[in-house]
């Protein structure tokens, strides 16, 4: 509520206020503005004056654009999908990979977790496939990247060996090229994959296997055949990792790392190598009582990176959580660190650059869009000042957003899960940045070979019966728009 108080001529007092209010859905908004004049002399604000001040008040609650939508598609079976990641090609079609467990059953016939990948252009599918090694169900983490020669690389985990991570190689047309997995004794999956101009593939993912503490992160490298090039290890890590390759060949990694042994925080650890392998630096990034780079982390043209994830802060007692977009420079200082959107439980879980330099950050929200739950979607200045646009999709239930992807033509792909059938609805959301302090420190711990062991999987890729009409439980859903 915006009050104006002022005094006009013949030393009449006036007052009146404009109500900006919800209506049906929670971020369409409607505005009410109703004189409350206190007479004096019996004189009250002229209509003209009222209406003018009123324009000014609804002016600068105007939200960003939102685009326009596209295409929508959904896919799935009878059972359950999520969708976590999506990569786009040079001739703008995409790539969208998750999980399912619509399409395999095990010993017990009951439905088993494979991961998919299904490529769409222009909203259309042009193939899917289904790799048909067992996965553990639960874990969501699958990720894709495209290589400069239109190679599609994905990532993930096997149950083979208690648990191991994997990585897929599939030509533009479907066909599965090869397939690798990477472990020890214990638990190892991959959470992140990226490529670099010269046909390297680099995996970065969580391990047991390895170390004295309970966890931690491992990057890998292997060449376009499927060799491995090298592979590092470092010690006291915790999950929600992230990767990236910058153009002059450097790797980034990212987990997230307690903070001083307190079970309760834990901080953004990132890791900085060169192709090589060789450490260049450690940083551990914290703010709030838990910060992480559960949605990924992308690299610009100018050399830094981009995390996203999300900020957990207590103030006066009540517990907040808002996305969180990192920017980190090349020699590891912080350039900014904002949380976005609001305190009520939303979470980043897909960043990307897009080709004018912009920054796209996706993710889920509860307190915007016309479900319980939404997708969303924002384009945010390089240097954070500001988001530029926001839009939120989804139905009357549950949606999660997953992994977002910038196409050359500066369009937008979002990959998202949905607990229903259409409608859906593209509405413009409000978002705002703030800047959170953050402290920035280097970590103890050294980059090691862990000595993990490559094999060759022998089970091979199929394809499922995956369908663009909603066939009930969740759904994998991409959406093309445009975000101004």
């Amino acid at each position: 509520m915006a009050t104006i108080t002022g005094t006009p001529g013949n030393d009449s007092l006036w007052r009146f206020s404009c109500l900006e209010r919800k209506g049906p859905r929670r971020n369409a908004m409607t505005h009410t503005c109703s004189p409350s004049p206190a007479r004096r002399n019996g004189i009250a604000v002229g209509k003209v004056l009222f209406a003018s001040l009123c324009l000014v008040l609804l002016a600068l609650t105007e939200r960003p654009a939102h685009g326009v939508l596209l295409t929508e598609t959904t896919w799935g079976g009878a059972g359950a999908e999520v969708a976590t990641a999506v990569a786009t090609a040079a001739d703008g079609s995409a790539y969208l990979v998750g999980s399912t467990d619509s399409f395999a059953v095990d010993e017990f016939n009951q439905p088993a977790t494979r991961m998919f990948i299904v490529k769409l252009s222009n909203g259309a599918v042009v193939w899917q496939r289904i790799w048909n090694g067992p996965t553990i169900v639960g874990v969501t983490n699958t990720s894709v990247a495209v290589a400069a020669d239109g190679s599609v690389y994905v990532a993930g985990i096997t149950a083979d060996g208690g648990g191991n991570a994997v990585l897929l190689k599939f030509d533009p047309d479907g066909t599965l090229l090869w397939e690798r997995a990477w472990g020890g004794t214990e638990s190892d999956s991959a959470g992140a994959v990226a490529t670099h101009s010269d046909g390297s593939v680099y995996v970065a993912g969580r391990t047991t296997s390895f170390g004295p503490s309970s966890a931690g992160v491992f990057v890998l490298k292997f060449d376009p055949t499927g060799a491995l090039v090298w592979q590092r290890y470092w010690d006291d890590a915790a999950g929600f990792e992230a990767m990236a390759v910058t153009p002059d060949g450097s790797v980034y990694a990212a987990s997230s790392k307690l903070r001083g042994g307190n079970l309760a925080q834990f901080d953004v650890m990132v890791l900085k190598l060169t192709d090589a392998g060789a450490l260049v630096w450690a940083r551990t990034y914290g703010a709030g009582e838990v910060v992480d780079a559960r949605g990924g982390m992308a690299a610009a043209a100018d050399g830094s990176i981009y995390t996203a994830g999300a900020i957990q802060a207590a103030k006066g007692g009540i517990v907040g959580i808002s996305a969180l977009v990192l920017n980190i420079g090349s020699d590891g200082s912080l350039l900014f660190g904002k949380e976005c959107c609001t305190k009520d439980g939303d979470t980043g879980e897909g960043i990307a650059v897009a080709p004018d330099g912009s920054v796209l950050l996706a993710g889920t929200t509860t307190a915007l869009g016309v479900g319980f739950q939404d997708a969303f979607v924002a384009r945010l200045e390089s240097t954070g000042k500001k988001v530029t646009a926001a839009a939120t999709w989804g139905g009357t239930g549950f949606e999660t957003g997953g992994g977002v992807a910038a196409a050359a033509d500066n369009t937008v792909r979002l990959a998202a899960t949905t607990s229903q059938g259409p409608p859906y609805s593209l509405l413009a959301a409000s978002l705002k940045l703030s800047a959170p302090k953050f402290t920035v420190a280097t970590p103890a711990g050294a980059l090691v070979d862990p000595g993990g062991t490559v094999s060759t999987p022998p089970h091979g890729a199929s394809e499922p019966a995956g369908s663009t009409t909603y066939s009930g439980n969740f759904e994998a859903a991409l959406i093309w728009l445009t975000l101004p």
